[in-house]
Parts: C-alpha cells; sequence; structure tokens
C-alpha cells in the first residue's frame, strides 16, 4: 500500500511541479523571465511518471517503468528549478544561489539516463548480454562525469545584476574544460549511439515479440538523442525546431514504452521498419550520387548541366538501387521475395532433416520468418501437427493440396508483407511434406492395428484352444493318478490317450508358432525354406530357380514366405495344375517374385479370397506391388515386388 502511494504520489508531483514553476514564471517581472516558455520538461513531468506509477501498478518491478518514473521526477524538478530559482534570486532569498545551481545539472538527469540507459535495459531490464554489461556501467560512469563536472564548473548565476556564483565551483575543473569538450562529450555521444544500436542487436536476435516491442520504442528514443545532441549535430537549429522535434521524441517515448510493454501483439512494426532502413539508405546512397555528381561536373562544364545530369543519374539508378536495398535489408530481417530462391531455399532446408515430421516443422518455422506473421498453424485431416509462433487474432485459411486432394490446411496469423506468389510456393513444400507425414501417420496407426489384432488373435487361440486342452490334460493325469492305485490295469490306455492328446496340443503349440515366424526360415533361410515348402506338395511339381540374393531384412523374409506359401495353397486348392515355376530375382532395387502354373487360369470374373487379399496386403505393407493374371497359353501368374531398402 506504501507503495502504491508512493508511485502515484510522484506520478501527481510531476504536473504540480509543472503548474508551479509556470506560477514563478509569471510571478517574475518580464525582463527577467526565460525566453522559453515551452520545453519537452513539461511533457515529461506531467507524463512520465503517470505512465511509470501505471506500468509498475500492472508489472510490479518493471526496471523500465522505474526509469521512466525517476526520469519524470527529475524533469519536473528541473522545469521548476528554473523559475523557482530566478524567482528565489530577485527576492534575495536565502539559498537561492543553491537553488540556481541546481538549475544546471538536473536536466542530465532527466536526458542521459533516457539515452543511455533505457535502450540498453528495454524491455526485460537487462543487457542484450554479458558482453554488454562494461558498456552499462560506462554509461552509468559518463552520466556521472558530467553532472560532476556540472556541479563544479564555476559559473555566474547570476539574474537582474544579482550577482550569483556557483557555490560548490572548483577553478581546477575549469582547467579541465577542454578535456571535458573534447574527451567525455565525444565519448558520451558515441556511448548513447552504442546504446541506441543494442536495440538493433536484439531486434536482430529477438522473437516476433521482442521485434515489435523494439520497433516501437526505437524511433522515438533516436529522436530523443538527435534533438538532445543537436548543439553538438546542428549548432544553428532554430528553438521552434527543436522543441517541436524533442517535444515529439520525448512525448512519444511513454506511449510506446506503454503499448510495447502492455499491448506489443496487437501491432505489426517490422514491415515500418524494413520499409524506413530501405528509404532511410536509399535517400543516403542516392543523395551522395547526385551531390556528388553536381561537384563533379560542375567542374567540368559550367552552368546548369550539372544539376540536370545529377537528376538524369538519380532517376536512372533509382529502381535498380531500391531493389539491392531491398534485398539487403530482407535477408538482414530474414526475408525472402523471390520464389525462385525461396523454393530452392525450402527444399536445402528440408534435404537436411532425418525424419518428414521435423521437415515439417523446420518447414512452417520458415514458412512464419519468410511470410513475417506472428505464427503459423498447420492442421492435417482437422488435427493441429505443428505450429510455430503465436497463435493470435483472425487467421488466414490456406488450404493444402496434394494432388487435388485437399489434406489439410494452414492457417497464418497476424499481418505479413509476402505476396500470393510467396504463398504458392510455400504451400506447394508444405502440402507435400504434410502428405508424407500423413502417410507415416496412416503407416503407423496400421502397424499397430495389425499388431494389436495378431495380438488378439493369439490370446483368442491360447484362451479357447490351447489353455483348455492342457486343463483336460491336467484332469486326466489326475484322475490316472487316482486309479493307480484302484485299477492299475486301466491306467494304461488312459495314458496312451493322454500322450495323443499332449502330442495334438504340441501340434497347436507349433502351429501358433508357425503364425508368428516360419521356424524354417531361421533353420534353412529363404531359399531352403521356400524349397521345403516346394517338396511338401506332392503335385504338381514345382521348379524353384533363384538368382543371386541380397541379404533380407526379417520382415522382408517373412513377407516373401507366405507369399510364397499362399500362393502354391492357392495352385494346389484351385488351379489343377501339373507344374509351377517360381522364381526370386532382384530388379531395380526390389524383390521380384513370380509364381507361374499350368492349370486352368483365372475365371471370367475373379473373386478376391482372403488368401489373395492376404498377399496383396502383405505386399502393400512394405511398399511394393501385387499383381495376379492369365498366362499366356493357359495358366496364371502372381507376382509381387518387394523394395529391397
Amino acid at each position: 500500500m506504501a507503495r502504491r502511494t508512493i508511485l502515484w504520489a510522484g506520478a501527481l508531483a510531476g504536473p504540480l511541479c509543472v503548474v508551479l514553476a509556470y506560477a514563478f514564471r509569471y510571478s517574475v517581472p518580464l525582463e527577467y523571465r526565460t525566453s522559453q516558455s515551452w520545453r519537452p520538461e513539461v511533457i515529461m513531468g506531467c507524463l512520465y511518471p503517470a505512465v511509470g506509477a501505471y506500468l509498475l501498478s500492472r508489472r510490479r518491478g518493471l526496471v523500465i517503468a522505474r526509469l521512466l518514473w525517476g526520469i519524470g521526477l527529475f524533469a519536473a524538478a528541473h522545469w521548476l528549478m528554473i523559475p523557482f530559482s530566478r524567482w528565489a534570486l530577485l527576492h534575495d532569498l536565502t539559498g537561492a544561489a543553491v537553488l540556481r545551481w541546481s538549475a544546471t545539472w538536473l536536466y542530465m538527469l532527466e536526458f542521459l539516463p533516457l539515452v543511455m540507459i533505457v535502450p540498453l535495459l528495454f524491455p526485460d531490464g537487462r543487457t542484450p548480454s554479458r558482453r554488454w554489461r562494461p558498456v552499462l556501467w560506462l554509461s552509468v560512469l559518463l552520466i556521472g562525469l558530467n553532472v560532476v563536472h556540472r556541479m563544479l564548473l564555476p559559473a555566474d548565476l547570476g539574474v537582474g545584476g544579482r550577482e550569483a556564483a556557483n557555490p560548490f565551483g572548483v577553478q581546477a575543473v575549469l582547467g579541465l574544460d577542454d578535456v571535458y569538450v573534447q574527451g567525455v562529450q565525444p565519448i558520451t555521444v558515441a556511448v548513447t549511439f552504442l546504446n541506441l544500436f543494442s536495440l538493433a542487436v536484439r531486434f536482430r536476435a529477438g522473437s516476433p515479440i521482442a521485434r515489435r516491442q523494439i520497433a516501437l520504442i526505437a524511433y522515438p528514443l533516436l529522436g530523443t538523442a538527435l534533438a538532445g545532441y543537436s548543439d553538438l549535430i546542428w549548432p544553428d537549429m532554430p528553438f521552434w525546431l527543436f522543441a517541436t522535434l524533442t517535444c515529439t521524441a520525448v512525448g512519444l517515448v511513454p506511449i510506446s514504452l506503454a503499448i510495447a510493454i502492455l499491448r506489443h501483439r496487437l501491432y505489426d512494426i517490422d514491415v515500418i521498419v524494413n520499409r524506413t532502413l530501405v528509404y532511410a539508405t536509399l535517400t543516403l546512397i542516392l543523395g551522395l550520387v547526385y551531390f556528388g555528381l553536381i561537384a563533379l561536373v560542375s567542374r567540368l562544364v559550367a552552368g546548369q548541366a550539372a544539376g540536370f545530369f545529377g537528376a538524369l543519374t538519380v532517376g536512372a539508378l533509382f529502381q535498380p538501387v531500391r531493389s539491392r536495398v531491398q534485398l539487403s535489408i530482407d535477408l538482414l530481417f530474414g526475408v525472402e521475395r523471390d520464389p525462385y530462391r525461396l523454393a530452392d531455399k525450402l527444399a536445402r532446408t528440408v534435404q537436411q532433416t532425418e525424419d518428414p515430421a521435423t521437415a515439417l516443422r523446420l518447414a512452417v518455422r520458415a514458412v512464419r520468418r519468410t511470410l513475417a506473421v506472428s505464427g503459423v498453424s498447420v492442421e492435417i485431416d482437422g488435427a493441429v501437427v505443428h505450429t510455430d509462433g503465436i497463435e493470435e487474432g483472425q487467421a488466414q485459411v490456406v488450404p493444402l493440396v496434394w494432388h487435388g486432394e485437399q489434406i489439410g490446411r494452414m492457417l497464418l496469423y497476424g499481418p505479413g508483407h509476402a505476396d500470393h506468389r510467396l504463398i504458392g510456393v510455400l504451400t506447394r513444400h508444405v502440402a507435400d511434406l504434410a502428405h508424407t507425414v500423413r502417410l507415416l501417420r496412416v503407416s503407423h496407426e496400421t502397424v499397430i492395428n495389425t499388431r494389436e489384432a495378431e495380438r488378439r488373435r493369439l490370446s483368442r487361440d491360447l484362451h479357447d484352444g490351447l489353455g483348455p486342452t492342457l486343463a483336460a490334460l491336467a484332469l486326466s493325469v489326475d484322475a490316472a493318478r487316482v486309479r493307480l492305485t484302484t485299477d492299475p490295469e486301466s491306467v494304461e490306455p488312459s495314458l496312451l490317450a493322454l500322450r495323443e492328446r499332449m502330442t495334438t496340443a504340441m501340434g497347436g503349440i507349433r502351429e501358433l508358432v508357425h503364425g508368428l515366424r516360419p521356424p524354417a526360415l531361421d533353420r534353412l533361410g529363404l531359399l531352403g525354406a521356400i524349397q521345403a515348402l516346394a517338396s511338401d506338395l506332392p503335385e504338381p511339381r514345382v521348379d524353384v530357380r533363384c538368382e543371386d540374393l541380397p541379404e533380407l531384412a526379417p520382415v522382408q523374409e517373412v513377407t516373401a514366405y507366405r507369399i510364397i506359401q499362399e500362393a502354391l495353397t492357392n495352385v494346389r486348392r484351385h488351379a489343377k495344375a501339373t507344374s509351377v515355376d517360381l522364381r526370386l530375382s532382384e530388379r531395380n532395387g526390389e524383390l521380384e517374385i513370380t509364381v507361374s502354373d499350368d492349370g486352368r487360369g483365372l475365371p471370367r470374373q475373379p473373386r478376391a479370397g482372403l488368401g489373395l487379399t492376404s498377399m496383396r496386403e502383405r505386399a502393400s505393407e512394405l511398399g511394393g506391388t501385387f499383381t495376379i493374371a492369365s498366362r499366356p497359353g493357359g495358366g496364371t501368374t502372381v507376382t509381387a515386388r518387394l523394395p529391397l531398402t
């Protein structure tokens, strides 16, 4: 409660000091008044403490708000001391010289922290990095040196014939005035603009939110610094121009700070900063060219030809120079406007990734940065798969179309500066990646569903088949054990029957194991297992031919074996063939399986049964193909192609 009372008391003290300053000003005779009836301190004293108190009431401990509050109070005190010290000196009040003395250095505590400390600590109260901390301490030291120099500099502070010397003046400081003018002042100016440059460093490496915050405050602070050092930059600047520039700049500082801290997401300043840098650089370059040509041509040709030649040259250079400058600024901001370079950059970025999901994430980030939007979201089949940036405000919906099918959409949040060509190029790349991610998701879901279905089948077979069989065997063993003492002769037939049932149970277990992975593959290899499978068929005769094959993955071996097993089973059941030609070979990075018979061939309207469906599904699970067709001269040919990678 006490803290809030102090804050708002300071906010009220600023305007009160401004009012008292005007009261003392008009209580002094006209010939003793200063000629300046309006200075930036009026705005700073009224506005800065109020905005600082408001920000601190919303966000406690905000360093920038504390600085703003204190700077406003120093400005109000300085504006009050100017007329009050004159009034006190004219009325011979005790301590009037001290009041006049305070009016000579208070302005430095309002101006220097505003242009040196605020840029370095905005927006989070910390320097951009540890390397900037010495710059902060140097800034504090320079502020102290400037204030101490003004405090100790001997000067006549008299008004209207009333003499008043600096009560704290030191003559030795007067001898060091050249050192101050030639050393401390230039260093102070250089460090000021270095601190302003720190905003550009933050902007370059910052997030979209930080960029908007920095862009809002950069222009007012730069205008304040230029106006404050106008006596060094433009010594003869008219006072009305100085007052207008300074009052506008210092008035925009607290407003920009409040917007940047509290409402920064409602504004997109990237475009303004981009355009400002482009046209400022363009103006500088063309201005140098123009005046340089005028100076050069005027030495060679007399008359008005120099101005005409310079204007003609600037007009011819305007468009190519603007294009080059725009390209350089876009590279600085990470913006690409050429669709062809953009497509190449995005393709190279995607090729360096390890999986489509990562590629899509990088592509979405590239879309946000290129289009200069605040956020991008990609939806596939109605589900959000990836977002980047801030999803806020009305979104621009861009459909993602792959081969005529809309597979999702891309949502762009916030204003950008890209045309439809860029959006079209980016959308095509994002659509390709989204389609790949979609296929992987469907494939992953298919694998999971297939695995779960296989687990349910095994559970059902164990529960309904093997489980009751083992339970019945246990009961038979118990019954035989009981009869062993009462009727030993009847035990032997029971044990024989029990042995047969155990053999049947073992066969059931073997069938379950074979359903997971045929043991023949581990024992004989793929070729040996196929030859063993072919020899088990009494008829028809199977001729197995196999070229040199590379080493296959286990899933490829199982798939090839199951397809061949199902194809031979169909031949035995339906084809009524006398011979079968089974061939395995490698063709263009694929394992080609061909099973041809000389049977009766396919019917006129073939129906896809469980066996054909199983073979087709097994091939498609590995990304392969499966076909079945009638053989010329009679018979059927089954062909499956499985990728080897």
